[in-house]
């Protein structure tokens, strides 16, 4: 005989914490995030000056940088996208093979994975 996984007061919160996905961000946490994105390309592009001058290298051309920079955008949207896939399938096979119970699998899957 099947048991149910979930209570239907689980179900209930589920569906009020769900909601929550289609809300926009706070004007806060959108000035937060664009403040620390270009703080991230300003000393991006001053370490990246600064390599260059300390070379002593004289810069005729621009594409050089540009064409670095794609190679690197593309490099890493490819680990970015690439990691989710990674991560699914290690958080299935411990949860599947009952080595860890599921939140633990996802919260150690997601701390392993900044390092």
């Amino acid at each position: 005989m099947a048991t149910n996984a979930l209570s239907p007061d689980a179900l209930g919160k589920a569906s009020l914490s769900a909601s929550q996905f289609g809300r926009k961000p706070s004007r806060m946490t959108m000035i937060l995030f664009f403040t620390i994105l270009i703080a991230g390309l300003l000393f991006t592009g001053y370490s990246l000056k600064q390599d260059v001058d300390d070379m002593g290298t004289v810069v005729t051309t621009w594409t050089p940088f540009v064409l670095l920079g794609v190679a690197l955008l593309i490099a890493l949207g490819f680990e970015f996208v690439n990691g989710f896939h990674d991560t699914a399938n290690a958080v299935a096979t411990v949860i599947y093979t009952h080595s860890l119970p599921p939140g633990f699998a996802v919260v150690w899957s997601g701390f392993f994975n900044f390092l």
